[in-house]
């Protein structure tokens, strides 16, 4: 998985565009970017500080691991992905 199909599943599952920001960073969203050194990040930035950071190897590590995290979050929500449709 890559950022753009990260990108498909994510509006597939009904989280909002705004709540996150694939290859870079924005407040209050869940980032995921590539550091210097060369690492992939997730993190939720608030406030200019990084949140739960994880960081990957890789791009697919990354993303398979942010579409987890927002995937649990719709289910902890009580959404299924018939309701991010209506």
């Amino acid at each position: 998985m890559n950022i753009q199909e990260l990108e498909s599943a994510v509006a597939a599952i009904g989280i909002p565009a705004r709540m996150v920001a694939l290859g870079g960073h924005a407040q209050y969203s869940w980032s995921l970017e590539q550091a210097e050194d060369g690492a992939w990040e997730v993190y939720w930035l608030e406030r200019g500080d990084k949140n739960d950071l994880e960081r990957f190897s890789t791009e697919h590590q990354a993303c398979t691991y942010l579409l987890g995290r927002l995937t649990y979050s719709q289910i902890l929500a009580g959404l299924s992905w018939g309701d991010a449709a209506q």
